[in-house]
């Protein structure tokens, strides 16, 4: 419907449009003969001293005067008959032209609708024609990767929600029908099964706001140096046993507006992911004024970012470690919730990394005026 629609509505348009100019071309053509036909027999009439207008004039065409302008009329109507056959010729390959990339784009709107994400397609024409299907292209790999990361974000949270949850289950059964004994340990162990089941669920609504664009702030002045200061003093005692968090700030405060609360929990993300990937060595968080901007670096000696993960890491529900552990940092969430809150703030994100020596997370903010 779509081809047969639109193809014979340009091959119609087009066509008309050529054959009205071939009938104007011709009949002006053949005007043009006749009076300068007329004219002639008018020099000649005069010059032979005889002077006749209006209809005599077309009684002194001779033989040879009507075989001219039946020959001109022959000429026009041979002319037309090629020009028209010309003028569909064109209008069917411009038709055609146009309406059959048209069609592979709808063909592949369709594949996309029916769930076929991977499809692509390719389509010839004009500049603006392959511009429109790189832009569908684009569109649908973009659709895929995001179909691919709720698969994997589904099979995240069934698997972070699936294991506390079933240990909890177990615990409260048994102390339910007596079988286990309501013992401190058990129910701080219970306890901590139930608050990472919150954690989970505060991460997934606290993102759902971020995207949404409705996380709400308290924008103050704020030393944004003292504040990295105090969040690597409390992640300290979560770090592992000889790893050291130290703080690298400026002798003068480094002021910022920003949310107090906002920025406190950016930094406390970007530390514990530092901690979790830091089994030994030093993690160093790190203020500096660069140009008009304050910058925040967590750098940790860690095993480092692979390249391929390194452009992924705020996306999310991206976890460069494959294998689902609650030591390794829940369901991907944070460094993402992260970035939303700075590029609220006016800032930016940035990751730096070599496999084996470490990584650089950090963030840049506007200083405050």
């Amino acid at each position: 419907m779509f081809r047969s629609g639109l193809f014979w509505r340009i091959f119609l348009g087009t066509l008309t449009a050529g054959l009205s100019s071939v009938l104007i071309v011709s009949l002006v053509t053949r005007e043009a003969f006749l009076r300068a036909l007329g004219t002639y027999m008018g020099m000649q009439s005069t010059h032979h001293g005889v002077g006749m207008m209006g209809p005599g004039r077309a009684a002194m065409r001779g033989a040879a005067e009507q075989a001219f302008l039946a020959s001109v009329d022959r000429g026009v109507i041979l002319g037309g008959v090629t020009a028209a056959i010309v003028a569909a010729v064109v209008a069917f390959l411009l038709a055609r032209a146009i309406s059959d990339p048209l069609q592979h784009l709808e063909h592949g709107a369709a594949m996309l609708a029916t769930g076929h994400l991977g499809h692509r397609i390719t389509v010839s024409g004009p500049q603006e024609i392959i511009d429109l299907g790189d832009s569908f292209n684009a569109m649908a790999h973009s659709l895929q990767d995001t179909e691919s990361s709720r698969r994997r974000m589904i099979a995240d949270v069934a698997h972070e929600i699936r294991n506390p949850l079933a240990a909890a289950r177990v615990q409260a059964e048994g102390m339910a029908e007596g079988v286990l004994a309501p013992e401190p340990e058990r129910l701080a162990s219970l306890v901590d099964d139930l608050a990472h089941l919150s954690h989970v669920v505060d991460d997934l609504q606290e993102l759902t706001l971020a995207e949404a664009g409705r996380l709400s702030y308290d924008m103050q002045r704020l030393d944004i140096a003292a504040l990295a200061v105090t969040e690597a003093r409390r992640a300290q005692p979560l770090a592992t046993p000889g790893v050291l968090i130290k703080s690298v700030i400026p002798d003068a405060q480094v002021i910022v507006v920003g949310d107090e609360s906002r920025l406190s929990q950016v930094l406390r993300n970007l530390i514990g992911n530092a901690v979790r990937h830091t089994p030994s060595g030093t993690i160093d968080v790190q203020v500096a004024v660069v140009g008009r901007a304050a910058e925040v670096r967590v750098q940790d000696t860690g095993p480092g970012i692979d390249p391929n993960n390194l452009p992924h890491i705020f996306e999310r529900f991206y976890r460069a470690d494959a294998a689902r552990t609650t030591d390794t940092g829940g369901i991907g969430l944070g460094l993402s919730i992260s970035r939303r809150i700075v590029e609220d703030h006016g800032g930016e994100v940035f990751a730096e990394s070599q496999p084996g020596h470490g990584a650089t997370v950090g963030f840049r903010l506007p200083l405050g005026s």
